[in-house]
């Protein structure tokens, strides 16, 4: 039976910036364990060994100071090494710090209302929101979202607007304005060929 070749993974990056690093870390991690899972290692230290490889130089170096992170012929010795690089990577945060930022979260010029949604569950998941999820992530796209027009409807709705309905709207005013964007295109390149074609019988 032929064998499928596993594409390898890059290297952690433990130099960039600083203020980002847990959230590299939480990414490449993810990455790491589709792997993992995908190649069909089980056993606890070759899971801790493939780890080691493909973070490379730098995250080895980390991982043999951090005191009690390097265990051997223990079943749970790869879930040990990637509490201890959590620690180092992702330290205690404050969840006040991290509303303060969901709060500054806004939609920029040209992003999509999906992408702005998705940084928006991002951070909140760092929050610890003692109230539905569902709901700040509805308030804060009333007041950040780039689209008036979603703001009036999402208004309009008042109390039983939930985030499925509004993700919906979202996608359909995008549709909307990109097809009049390219309609208003064609419209102005239409217009454009009369007017030549108009002068050139004129100049003759």
């Amino acid at each position: 039976m032929a064998t499928v070749s596993m594409p390898s993974l890059e290297n952690f990056n433990c130099d960039g910036d600083p203020s980002s690093v847990g959230l590299r870390w939480q990414k490449w991690k993810r990455a790491l364990q589709i792997y993992l899972d995908a190649a069909g290692i089980e056993n606890s230290d070759k899971r801790k060994a493939v780890l080691l490889h493909f973070g490379g130089i730098g995250l080895q170096e980390i991982f043999n100071n951090l005191p009690g992170a390097d265990v051997t012929d223990n079943e749970n010795s790869y879930d040990i090494a990637i509490e201890k690089l959590d620690d180092y990577f992702t330290p205690r945060q404050s969840k006040a710090y991290e509303r303060h930022l969901f709060r500054l979260l806004k939609q920029e010029n040209g992003e999509k209302f999906e992408k702005f949604l998705i940084r928006l569950r991002h951070q909140a998941a760092k929050c610890q929101f003692s109230t539905s999820l569902e709901e700040q992530l509805v308030d804060q796209i009333t007041e950040k979202c780039l689209s008036t027009d979603q703001r009036k409807k999402i208004l309009t709705m008042g109390d039983t607007a939930n985030l499925n309905t509004i993700i919906a709207e979202a996608n359909s005013l995008e549709t909307v304005e990109r097809q009049m964007s390219e309609f208003n295109e064609k419209s102005l390149a239409s217009t454009s060929g009369i007017i030549n074609a108009v002068a050139t019988r004129k100049n003759k």
